[in-house]
């Protein structure tokens, strides 16, 4: 429990400072990580933190990307995650409509990487989540999911089954107790520990 505390210490530390502000590698992720991990352990001082500095967390994001691990669909997912998990009750469809127009930029019928970190399966199961959360997803047009899901199911064959994004992370070969100057990110980082143990629990509830 040492090691833990030290590590969310630790993270909290580093978090306004991840010049990435992406869900796998960088900012949203790791707010993610610590917001569940402070709704599991009623630390209503680190979900206050956290809350506060998410505010900055979609002003620097790579335009142009709308990948789930970089980019877009990542951020969308995070605030989509992050009200799931009780940290603000907004309509998504504002809080979300620029980073939704953004990715509708991008003609989905022309999107040809089907990996879940980098394309369509990724920006799929970001949309698909925001459909799952108790409010209509009216910011991502309808006919832009028809076309993004047509060319999914054109090219994502039966026996690959969808992934989802705990399911897609790396978890660390390191020890917890190693985490000084590793990665911070959910992805192959430091936050993975904490959303591993904690995701669920926030989740299924």
């Amino acid at each position: 429990m040492l090691i833990e505390t030290k590590l969310v210490n630790y993270l909290a530390f580093k978090v306004a400072m991840l010049p990435n502000s992406g869900l796998f590698h960088g900012r949203m992720g790791v707010i993610l990580a610590l917001y569940c991990y402070g709704v599991v352990h009623d630390n209503r001082i680190l979900c206050d933190y956290v809350s506060n500095i998410l505010q900055d967390a979609n002003n620097d994001y790579f335009d142009g990307d709308t990948s789930i691990e970089n980019g877009l669909a990542g951020l969308g997912l995070g605030f989509t995650l992050l009200y799931k998990a009780g940290m603000y009750q907004d309509d998504l469809n504002d809080l979300l409509s620029d980073i939704d127009k953004r990715i509708m930029s991008v003609d989905p019928r022309r999107i040809d990487d089907y990996s879940f970190r980098k394309g369509a399966p990724g920006i799929y199961y970001y949309i698909k989540t925001r459909q799952n959360v108790g409010q209509e997803c009216i910011s991502i047009h309808k006919d832009y999911i028809e076309e993004l899901e047509a060319n999914i199911q054109a090219h994502f064959y039966g026996e690959n089954k969808m992934e989802s994004l705990m399911g897609s992370l790396k978890q660390p070969t390191w020890k917890t107790e190693d985490y000084l100057e590793k990665d911070c990110g959910i992805d192959n980082g430091c936050a993975y520990f904490l959303l591993k143990d904690s995701y669920d629990k926030v989740f299924s509830r």
